[in-house]
């Protein structure tokens, strides 16, 4: 049989300088490094099992950090050692799941060469399994997208192999053909040597003439370099050629010289071939008969052994994933508890705060109609009290005078002109005002209402105002302000000038001076209520007076 090349040595190929620039911490760094290169250089077993332990933990340390190519690359390594330990069908399992994840990702030149990789293991586990179609179909995957010429040449080296062993012997020796031109190119005398060696094996089972010249000019090279690798395949595949051709004595001479090659070397595999070719050789209908039997059985034997690791490992399979989904429903089913409890959590909380909601509403309400109640209260005790003191006193006054023997009807007159003016200065203070249209008329004319022989009412830019952009709560509270200050003005100060000074920039600003007797400012029921009422729509209020220095007060909302 052809040799094939080593999966492994071609994986070392592809992962010579593979990048580590992107792990963080030193030490990891250096570990990583440590068995990859254990790895590389691995002599015994026990040195690919640590490695193996290795890379399996930093594998499941890769996919909690959710690094894709570190992953692939772990995966890489783990495939590779369970090839070298006759693990197939895990190692066909292990690259598949690395080259799904390089399919996940953009194609760039990071993931062509891992791909190309992972893509030949595969050929070459299909083909220790026996299926060769498959191997054909991923050597024809890795040719479409390398364009390495050494590594075209394993590929098609491997190929000619696989068409050896479905009997394509022509395509075989096409391929092989396709080598042995690229190794011409290459000037790599053992690569011509293996070239020429396979072509001519090739050639042999076609009977084809130069079959034997191909394989002994393969020899000539190899005896000339000297490598006991190729030497062994050359006497192999010589000894192999002359028992097909009953040349016993010469089939015997070349089984000799690998069985040398074996005992010098120390080769276990070496040896068992070699005295596989001695029987060969010997020409005994009862060995040859041994030998065709022992062949039979042992390929069986083989292909039992796969079927049964096949169905080990899809058994195996089944298991991880039955346990995975279990695993799966169980957290599922947690998580679903957690919510199920955050649901109940949160319609407790939305319904606590609901009802609080409602508490709070009516609590409000109530607070709220009890202060309008109070306002009612405050309201009829105010008007009550200005009907008594400055109504009824004087219409009892009247009375008096009606009652006088000399009674002066004009004074009569102008006496209750005087109280219709003052009942009707209260009626405005409590009617309701309705701001919604025309404001600004509606102020100017209160304002000018206050104005008469004796007092001027002067206002600046007044007409600047934009009064749409006040709402109307703010409005009514301006008017009532407004108002109250003209009132005490009228009754109190004894002015002849007031003044109001209008400006509008993010605030609306009023400043309000008179010319009046002025006072000391004491906060009484008047200012009090002034002030509560601007508080309420969030602006300020100051006042400033000195006795016969006029009263001053500027509002700003």
């Amino acid at each position: 049989m052809i040799r094939i090349k080593n999966s492994s040595l071609f994986f070392i190929i592809l992962f010579v300088c593979f990048s580590l620039k992107e792990t963080k911490a030193q030490q990891t760094k250096d570990s990583l490094l440590h068995y990859y290169n254990l790895y590389i250089n691995a002599k015994e077993n026990v040195d690919f099992t640590k490695v193996y332990l290795f890379f399996n933990r930093h594998k499941e340390e890769s996919q909690q950090k959710k690094d894709t190519s570190k992953i692939i690359f772990d995966l890489r390594i783990l495939a590779s050692i369970e090839y070298k330990f006759g693990r197939l069908h895990k190692s066909d399992a292990t690259a598949i799941a690395a080259l799904e994840l390089i399919e996940g990702m953009k194609t760039s030149d990071k993931t062509i060469e891992p791909k190309i990789g992972i893509l030949n293991h595969l050929g070459i586990v299909s083909y220790e399994l026996g299926n060769y179609d498959r191997a054909l179909e991923l050597y024809d995957r890795v040719l479409k997208i390398t364009k390495d010429p050494q590594l075209i040449n394993i590929v098609h080296n491997n190929k000619a192999n696989a068409y050896i062993q479905k009997k394509y012997y022509k395509l075989s020796i096409d391929e092989f053909k396709k080598v042995y031109q690229n190794s011409l190119k290459f000037d790599n005398k053992l690569e011509i040597a293996r070239a020429l060696d396979n072509l001519g094996f090739a050639k042999s089972k076609l009977n084809l003439e130069d079959a034997l010249t191909n394989m002994l000019d393969a020899l000539k090279i190899r005896e000339k370099e000297q490598n006991i690798d190729e030497l062994f395949v050359s006497y192999k595949h010589l000894s192999e050629y002359f028992v097909k051709q009953k040349d016993m004595k010469s089939a015997k001479n070349y089984a000799n010289k690998a069985y040398e090659i074996a005992k010098k070397t120390d080769n276990a595999s070496y040896k068992l071939e070699a005295l596989s070719l001695l029987l060969n050789a010997e020409n005994d209908v009862y060995v040859t008969k041994f030998k065709k039997l022992s062949d039979s059985i042992s390929k069986a034997k083989q292909k039992d052994e796969n079927t049964f690791a096949s169905m080990q490992y899809d058994y195996n399979e089944e298991r991880r994933k039955a346990n995975e989904a279990k695993l799966k429903l169980s957290k599922t089913e947690l998580e679903q508890e957690k919510q199920k409890r955050f649901k109940l959590l949160y319609f407790g909380s939305g319904l606590f705060i609901l009802l609080g909601s409602i508490f709070l509403y009516f609590i409000l309400k109530y607070r709220h109609k009890k202060e309008k109640i109070l306002e009612v209260y405050k309201t009829e005790t105010r008007i009550s009290k200005k009907v008594h003191d400055e109504v009824a006193n004087d219409i009892y006054h009247i009375m008096t005078k009606m009652q006088s023997k000399t009674i002066n009807n004009e004074k009569l007159l102008d006496d209750l002109e005087d109280i219709y003016s003052k009942t009707r200065d209260i009626s405005k203070e409590n009617s309701e005002i309705d701001v919604r249209e025309n404001f600004d008329v509606l102020l100017n004319d209160l304002l000018l209402s206050y104005k008469n022989e004796t007092i001027n009412i002067i206002t600046k830019n007044f007409e600047k105002v934009d009064w749409l952009t006040i709402s109307n709560e703010k409005k009514t509270t301006l008017y009532r302000i407004l108002q109250e200050f003209m009132t005490n003005m009228k009754k109190h100060s004894k002015a002849s000038i007031v003044v109001l000074t209008f400006s509008q920039d993010e605030k609306l600003t009023i400043t309000y001076a008179d010319n009046g007797i002025g006072c000391n400012i004491k906060k009484g029921n008047g200012l009090q209520n002034t002030e509560n009422r601007i508080q309420a729509i969030n602006g300020t209020i100051t006042f400033e007076s000195q006795p016969n220095e006029g009263f001053k007060a500027k509002i700003i909302v």
